[in-house]
């Protein structure tokens, strides 16, 4: 299971500029995302970004957090997806959001430059 409350330490030092309602606003925009996506792989990709938001959650609202993480995890049964497979999709994608540049647009973070 992904540790939700380190990547909240994480998220609060990457996004000082975060707060409840922006990550509410974050997570909506990834489950629509989630929502739209046409494969199996792009699924998986999109709920890897509403895990990662549950991490910034988590800053405010653990339980909640915890309980849309458990929704996430529980969505991969459905689309066939190994936890490995999307605990490393996780990871990877958390590592990359670690080393990207972010921009505050007044509602919530967007990454600056290239897409991954």
């Amino acid at each position: 299971m992904i540790d939700l409350e380190k990547m909240a330490k994480e998220h609060e030092k990457l996004f000082p500029n975060a707060t409840l309602e922006s990550q509410v606003w974050k997570l909506e925009e990834e489950l629509k995302e989630f929502q739209s996506a046409e494969t199996e792989q792009d699924e998986m990709k999109e709920l890897a970004d509403v895990l990662i938001v549950c991490g910034g959650l988590y800053r405010w609202c653990p339980l909640v957090a915890r309980t849309q993480a458990d929704a996430a995890y529980n969505a991969i049964y459905y689309i066939d997806v190994s936890v490995a497979d999307f605990e490393n999709e996780v990871n990877r994608k958390w590592q990359i959001n670690l080393k990207r540049k972010w921009e505050w647009n007044g509602k919530t973070y967007h990454h600056i430059g290239e897409n991954e």
